[in-house]
């Protein structure tokens, strides 16, 4: 999930002010006890078709409520991301396929912020990367709840995206409704979140991405790269 946000240095400016619980990043990112082998995403260099349609997407997971790694509070919502005025750096990170998957990541891709370890789980919204992987200096910081001490800077193996606000859902799409539909044989039955459900860091096909937002009550207006993409929350009566 979400990791280690800016510890150990001064925290981004804010829209508001807000509780220092609120201030770290959540990472409750663990390998899976048999842990498989990292496998690359696929990526067709920009994540678009010819005409500039987004084809790939993401979902990122952060934990909203309070958890503590190493003494500090690691939890990370939507709202806290929403409050954010500069790029947000998704560090922490620290299994290769997530790795793997924010390297895939190009400029302007949309994804899907996930609470996890909530009440419910699921996809409360989006986000958008506007920084493409770098690396992740919170794997050098000792002071970090993710300091990774293996970590050699001649050859980094940990990275990180920047990340900003797009639209917070009006309800949140639970992982239950999720597993129904993936159980049913839905569009969602491969999706990765499922699949791979320990993943932090998921890929996100277009028809899983078109179905969720269906789930949502949400649509994008505009997916090409260099036009303003807005996404519109329905408002129909029941």
């Amino acid at each position: 999930m979400r990791t280690s946000r800016r510890v150990g240095n001064a925290p981004p400016a804010k829209k508001s002010t807000k509780s220092e619980l609120h201030s770290k990043p959540i990472k409750s990112e663990s390998n899976p006890s048999k842990p498989t082998k990292p496998v690359a995403t696929p990526s067709n260099d920009s994540n678009r078709d010819s005409n500039g349609c987004q084809e790939v997407y993401w979902l990122l997971k952060a934990e909203p409520l309070p958890r503590y790694e190493n003494g500090t509070n690691v939890a990370f919502s939507i709202d806290d991301l929403a409050a954010c005025t500069q790029p947000e750096p998704w560090g922490g990170v620290r299994n290769p396929q997530a790795r793997n998957n924010m390297q895939a990541m190009r400029k302007g891709d949309l994804g899907f912020f996930y609470h996890s370890n909530a009440k419910p789980s699921g996809v409360v919204g989006v986000l958008r990367v506007v920084e493409e992987a770098k690396v992740d200096e919170t794997a050098f910081d000792s002071k970090d709840p993710y300091y990774d001490s293996k970590s050699d800077r001649a050859k980094p193996k940990w990275y990180c995206v920047g990340v900003e606000f797009v639209q917070k859902f009006d309800s949140v799409v639970d992982l239950k409704s999720i597993k129904d539909d993936a159980a049913n044989g839905g569009k969602l039955k491969d999706m990765q979140l499922i699949t791979n459900g320990r993943l932090s860091v998921c890929r996100v096909r277009k028809a899983e991405w078109d179905c969720i937002l269906d789930m949502a009550g949400c649509k994008i207006q505009d997916q090409k790269r260099g036009e303003a993409k807005e996404i519109h929350q329905d408002k129909a009566a029941a």
